[in-house]
């Protein structure tokens, strides 16, 4: 696989270190300022090259027809969406990859057709929420194109879930419950017949709209009113 990373610093730069040491791909790690492209060079070779990752001529001079996959990972949300928008639409690359530093844009970018999105706030985020127990619906994944989302249910003791069998819970349409980890951590793949009991987790794939009505139905009372 063809690779180019656009954009060389510290996030770039560990992918860059990463995908070339591990040696079974092609990788160019592109980097705009000047002194900071040699400074990498003499630790990673040629495959560091000094340019603009966002500009047509430069990308076809690098290969950008030939890429199976671009990831932009600059500290410019702007340069990340454009580096990948010229990668999809002008060279057809098959797979773009964003970093996007504002959590706000990250929408904008899926709309704009980048296929992956990668935020370093909303990732630590998502760990704080893992760590209180009063966030019973975690966003793990959105499948792109879908309007569904992978995410991580907490039954909460009280709630409307709590002991019921999945077959009696009213989910909403395309709700698909793929995985049940009770709460001495033992998975086990559900049936219509699983009991949810308080303190599991339910990994599901879910429409996006129904978020609220999810929390609600494995929230206790009190929770659910907040949620509301």
């Amino acid at each position: 696989m063809y690779i180019i990373v656009v954009g060389a610093g510290k996030v770039g730069h560990g992918l860059g270190v990463e995908l070339i040491e591990g040696g079974l791909h092609e990788v160019v790690l592109v980097e705009r300022d000047r002194n900071r492209a040699a400074e990498l060079r003499e630790e990673l070779g040629e495959a560091v090259v000094h340019g603009d990752g966002t500009e047509v001529v430069f990308l076809e001079s690098v290969g950008a027809r030939r890429a199976d996959l671009l990831i932009a990972v600059t500290a410019d949300d702007g340069a990340n969406l454009v580096a990948c928008q010229v990668a999809k639409h002008w060279f057809h690359v098959q797979r773009t990859i964003a970093r996007v530093n504002n959590p706000r844009n990250e929408r904008l970018f899926h709309l704009l057709g980048i296929d992956s999105t990668i935020s370093a706030p909303g990732a630590i985020l998502a760990q704080i929420e893992v760590d209180l127990p009063e966030h019973t619906l975690i966003p793990l994944m959105r499948l792109h194109g879908s309007g569904l989302q992978l995410v991580d249910l907490h039954v909460l003791e009280g709630s409307e879930a709590a002991g019921k069998t999945i077959r009696d819970l009213p989910l909403p349409t395309e709700t698909v419950i793929s995985l049940v980890v009770t709460a001495e951590g033992k998975p086990q793949i559900p049936t219509a017949e699983t009991v949810l009991q308080p303190g599991d987790e339910v990994i599901a794939v879910i429409r996006s709209e129904t978020e609220p009505e999810l929390r609600r139905l494995v929230s206790d009372a009190a929770h659910a009113r907040v949620a509301d």
